[in-house]
């Protein structure tokens, strides 16, 4: 599946371990801090082409996913909520509700995506069985 992403590689040290060729590290160090389409395979890794016959391939926490423009949520009441990354933190998403004419009910909220998915599985996520 195809997602917008935003490179976020904060320490190259496993990368140059791991990488024999200097050009190949070049890379991942030129394209970091910037904004690519890239594939997301079922283990999470996203492989981005670089340039026509260069590519990269890059870990979960390399990677953040990003949503440039203001999407829809759902809705709350008669109002809608609408979520994108925040242009301040890469690790964090902005939240606003806006009424049926786009106007803005509450000012955008910034909240780490950690939160929110910690939010979800406490209140959304299935309790394992206690055994007895």
């Amino acid at each position: 599946m195809k997602r917008r992403v935003k490179v976020t590689i904060e320490d190259f040290s496993s990368l140059q371990e791991n990488l024999n060729n200097p050009e190949e590290l070049a890379l991942y160090q030129g394209a970091n801090g910037h904004t690519y389409d890239a594939e997301i395979e079922h283990d999470g890794y996203a492989i981005i082409d670089v340039t026509e016959d260069d590519y990269i391939e890059l870990a979960p926490g390399e990677y953040q996913i990003m949503i440039e423009e203001w999407t829809k949520a759902g809705n709350i009441g008669d109002c809608t909520l609408e979520t994108k990354s925040d242009p301040a933190d890469d690790k964090a998403m902005l939240y606003r509700l806006v009424d049926a004419s786009g106007n803005e009910k509450e000012q955008p909220v910034s909240l780490s995506k950690q939160v929110v998915e910690l939010l979800g599985k406490t209140w959304f996520g299935k309790n394992a069985k206690k055994e007895e």
